[in-house]
């Protein structure tokens, strides 16, 4: 008798969504507020805003990933196909969160080398913030375009462009960190706790989501 497939378990993809960000706040914690000595007062924007960060890259990558391990493994990975929506829009929304967050506390005093002595951006602040809108936006486009609604109302082939365009997005986002913590990767007797800096994970984990659609795409199917 054929095994039927099981449905997706939303409780336990909704408690792994929770496990993963608590895992990665427990993390920026570790290595700002116990290891470098980042005041406590910095936990409720500062410090989350790191975590949210970096969650709304590790599950936009997993929305990414879906795709290419169902076309190497199907028969493992096709039951996931229906989370991919869903972590595509979680990270959209912590995206959104971390972009506002950031908008409150972009100061000289939290963010001092993004900035001039005189208050004004310096290269780096303009070109990291350039990249983080860009990417952003696309982002905002793929999200738009999953409202049920306007999903149903877009021919399927102009859809899968739009969604598409998420990659250009990550692309972006990928810059964006890179640009803004690059020198400070070169310097690894400094990280706290020899600790990867929040940027640079960032940069893996996207660098990984990013490969592992282009080798989607140039391996042949399987037949």
């Amino acid at each position: 008798m054929k095994k039927e497939e099981q449905p997706i378990n939303w409780i336990r993809a909704n408690v792994f969504s929770i496990v993963i960000f608590a895992v990665i706040l427990g993390y920026a914690v570790i290595r700002y507020n116990i290891i470098k000595g980042v005041p406590w007062t910095d936990v409720p924007l500062f410090i989350s805003n790191k975590a949210i960060a970096l969650g709304s890259v590790v599950f936009i990558a997993l929305s990414f990933i879906i795709g290419p391990m169902i076309k190497f493994w199907p028969g493992i990975f096709t039951k996931f196909q229906p989370l991919r929506k869903y972590f595509g829009l979680l990270g959209f929304g912590f995206a959104s969160i971390h972009a506002l967050i950031s908008l409150l506390i972009f100061t000289p005093q939290y963010y001092p080398k993004f900035f001039l002595e005189t208050g004004k951006l310096n290269l780096t602040g303009e070109i990291s913030m350039l990249f983080g809108v860009v990417g952003f936006f696309i982002f905002l486009g793929v999200a738009i375009s999953d409202i049920p609604s306007i999903e149903k109302s877009m021919k399927y082939g102009h859809w899968l462009e739009i969604q598409r365009t998420g990659y250009l997005a990550f692309f972006f986002i990928l810059l964006h960190v890179s640009v803004m913590g690059f020198e400070g990767w070169l310097t690894p007797e400094t990280w706290p706790g020899k600790l990867l800096p929040i940027s640079l994970i960032a940069f893996i984990i996207i660098a990984l989501a990013l490969l592992a659609r282009l080798a989607a795409m140039l391996v042949p199917e399987k037949k």
